[in-house]
């Protein structure tokens, strides 16, 4: 079978459109990048800067500044590893736990109400292509 490239495009401009849509009402200052690291030691806990670049992708220095920016706003900090002091850990802190979940819950808001918006079948439908979609992913 032969890739969907046009199929594959769609999703990847709607995935696009989406994040625009949710990104209008955004009210903090935390960047996507920010976001994701944020969200990821929520989801996975305490990490080192190195592993949370592999993690999501970026180089150990572009993840370095964006752990730096939440340590600045509070959303994170810094501990000595216990089992090897050479290495730094890094972890949400309460703050930053709060400050994800409110912009989960707006973020979330700004979508149930289109989704309401939409007739019950079309409802229906998303949540099969939900179904259908979530196993093409890895996290």
């Amino acid at each position: 079978m032969e890739p969907d490239f046009a199929l594959a495009d769609d999703l990847l401009t709607l995935h696009g459109r989406i994040r625009r849509t949710l990104l209008t009402g955004k009210a903090d200052e935390v960047t996507a990048s920010q976001t994701a690291a944020l969200g990821r030691l929520l989801r996975h806990g305490e990490s080192t800067v190195a592993d949370l670049a592999r993690a999501e992708g970026v180089r150990p220095q572009s993840m370095g500044a964006t752990v730096q920016a939440l340590v600045d706003l509070g959303l994170v900090d810094r501990r000595p590893d216990p089992a090897d002091g050479r290495r730094t850990l890094v972890r949400a802190t309460e703050t930053g736990s709060r400050a994800r979940e409110d912009a989960w819950t707006t973020r979330t808001r700004v979508l149930a109400d289109r989704l309401s918006a939409l007739p019950e079948d079309d409802r229906a439908a998303v949540a099969r292509a939900l179904a259908i979609l979530l196993p093409l992913t890895d996290d």
